[in-house]
């Protein structure tokens, strides 16, 4: 009798323990959905922007604490009883949001549109020898990954910025897949051809 008494208020603790989580968990579930957006792609370090460069969201109204009147003489100033709390949010009003534009497929690019307004094609091709992603962005090509399936191997060959060869060899090295990716008269082209048997 005596444990099933001292059980209560431990099974009372984990319930609110538990509620407490579950609450504060769909509280903060739109933030940490804006802040990370799930169609952002990889960028460099070398292009990556400062905070200076970030395009405000449109729509917010800047957070402001209500500013009391100035207390007459001899009387003591109270405090505002629709204050807002201030938040690290309010604490930083230069504090931007990027929106990124939403992506697009262009023959089979997917196309997004930098905050600097460039264009990043992005494609995956797939071959026999192996898959390869693709990325073209101010008419220079480059790989993202390139996978070989096995009894193949991988290697690169660009001896331009807007064209790159990716072939997939196998190992006795009477075949081979090549992914041929360019940047050529203002669009991406890629095709994937087979060599040998």
């Amino acid at each position: 009798m005596r444990v099933r008494r001292a059980a209560v208020p431990v099974l009372l603790w984990c319930l609110a323990t538990t509620a407490s989580i579950g609450v504060a968990s769909l509280a903060l579930r739109p933030v940490l959905r804006t802040a990370v957006p799930s169609d952002s792609l990889p960028v460099p370090a070398a292009e990556a922007r400062g905070p200076g460069d970030l395009i405000p969201q449109p729509g917010l109204p800047p957070l402001t604490t209500p500013v009391s009147p100035p207390a007459a003489a001899g009387t003591t100033p109270q405090a505002p009883t629709s204050a807002v709390p201030r938040t690290s949010a309010a604490a930083t009003p230069t504090a931007k949001v990027t929106t990124a534009a939403p992506a697009r497929v262009v023959d089979g690019w997917t196309v997004t549109t930098g905050a600097d307004g460039v264009d990043t094609y992005l494609r995956s091709f797939r071959s026999e020898g192996g898959d390869a992603v693709i990325r073209i962005r101010d008419g220079a090509v480059s790989v993202v990954t390139a996978t070989p399936r096995d009894g193949y191997s991988v290697s690169r060959g660009q001896t331009e910025p807007s064209r790159l060869v990716v072939q997939f060899i196998s190992a006795g090295g009477d075949a081979a897949f090549l992914v041929d990716a360019m940047w050529w008269q203002g669009a991406p082209h890629g095709t994937v051809t087979r060599i040998g048997t």
